[in-house]
């Protein structure tokens, strides 16, 4: 396995580790008091060519790749977990099943304007009675007229919900006999007659990030407005799930590189009993136990990301990976926990104080572990994708 990058491919990470540090990363601490960061996130990252990485140039994209996507998931992540989530959410949860499974004129139509962060993208899977459970989604759209129909229901927990300008929604289908045709991904235009928000939920943590649920109640959508085929939305779910979780394990990892760094600072400049603390073997073995969590993450992850721009290479798809995915998923977010849990410890009295940053990713941090499936979940599919082989 080949993780080396071209001299381009490097010079793009630096240039966006810049940027991040510059750009992004001194406006976290106000975006989480604030519960919003600053629209004019998404489009300095358009500009840079952040969200449009994984999509081809004639759509606005880069075409960068799943190991060059990754890199810089994880340098932004590690700037500001709230932008991450928001400007992934859209370019990334929105934006890769079109990549993956949209008809030509639906790529032309969504992801120029999404890759140049004029338009915000949102994904719609999770309801009051089904997370990790798909397949038990409640929401409808029923045909009314030949490639007509009418779209019902509710979706929670819903990132972006409350400033997204498009859903990609998941819903049962029902033909103009009732009979169901399966699950299928709709676009739906948030503006619409029909749609409503609410206000943005009060949260944990990623508090810049703004999630909220949406109501449709008789949203009039067409035959063109499903993502690619009728009826192939629990496999697309899936596959995304997969990128999904991916991420969410480069998340993790700029969040303990933020860890490390937060605890190597205040361990070289906390002293007591006459020495800094990070001379003290009780705080060194705290600090090599963030680093072994840090790196044993990082090059899991490089691993499986390696594999899927592989398949990706080959036009396989990614659900032959699901089980590495997951595994990935498992191990990295909860090192994450782990490793905040070891930077709150090191910095004492001060890691429970909000003014430290270490307060602020010891809240964020405890998303990983739910979102994109829980760890519960992840165990099921590890296991059964172990008993599969």
């Amino acid at each position: 396995m080949d993780f080396k990058l071209s001299e381009d491919e490097l010079m793009f990470i630096n240039l966006f580790s810049d940027f991040c540090k510059k750009e992004i990363e001194p406006y976290a601490e106000e975006a989480d008091k604030k519960k919003e960061i600053p629209k004019s996130h998404f489009h300095k990252l358009a500009q840079i060519g952040y969200i449009g990485l994984p999509h081809e140039e004639e759509y606005g994209g880069q075409n960068a790749g799943t190991f060059r996507s990754l890199l810089s998931m994880q340098t932004l992540g590690k700037a500001c977990g709230s932008t991450f989530f928001s400007v992934g959410a859209s370019g990334g949860l929105f934006g890769l099943p079109i990549h993956h499974f949209g008809k030509e004129e639906q790529k032309r139509k969504y992801l120029p304007e999404i890759n140049q962060g004029t338009k915000i993208g949102s994904l719609g899977i999770t309801e009051p009675d089904s997370g990790s459970d798909v397949s038990a989604i409640k929401t409808v759209a029923k045909e009314i007229s030949k490639g007509v129909y009418h779209l019902s229901g509710q979706k929670t927990y819903i990132t972006n919900s409350p400033i997204a300008d498009y859903c990609l929604v998941l819903s049962r289908v029902q033909d103009l006999n009732g009979k169901e045709k399966g699950l299928t991904h709709f676009f739906v235009d948030l503006n619409s007659k029909g749609v409503q928000r609410s206000a943005p939920m009060e949260k944990l943590g990623l508090k810049g990030s703004q999630t909220g649920a949406l109501f449709f109640e008789d949203v009039e959508v067409s035959s063109e407005d499903i993502l690619g085929t009728l009826g192939k939305g629990f496999r697309q779910t899936m596959q995304t799930f997969n990128m999904e979780r991916l991420s969410l394990a480069a998340w993790s990892i700029g969040l303990m590189e933020a860890c490390l760094e937060e605890s190597k600072t205040f361990a070289s400049t906390r002293r007591s009993f006459g020495k800094p603390i990070a001379q003290h073997q009780s705080v060194g073995n705290l600090l090599a136990e963030i680093y072994t969590k840090l790196e044993a993450s990082r090059w899991f992850t490089y691993n499986v990301a390696w594999e899927m721009g592989e398949a990706d290479k080959l036009g396989k798809g990614n659900m032959h990976l699901s089980g590495k995915c997951a595994s990935c998923k498992l191990f990295a977010t909860t090192s994450a926990r782990e490793v905040t849990n070891l930077a709150v410890q090191i910095h004492g009295g001060a890691g429970f104080m909000e003014e430290y940053k270490v307060a602020r990713l010891y809240r964020d941090v405890r998303l990983g572990e739910i979102g994109g499936g829980t760890s519960e979940i992840q165990k099921l599919i590890i296991a059964g994708s172990i008993m599969k082989k």
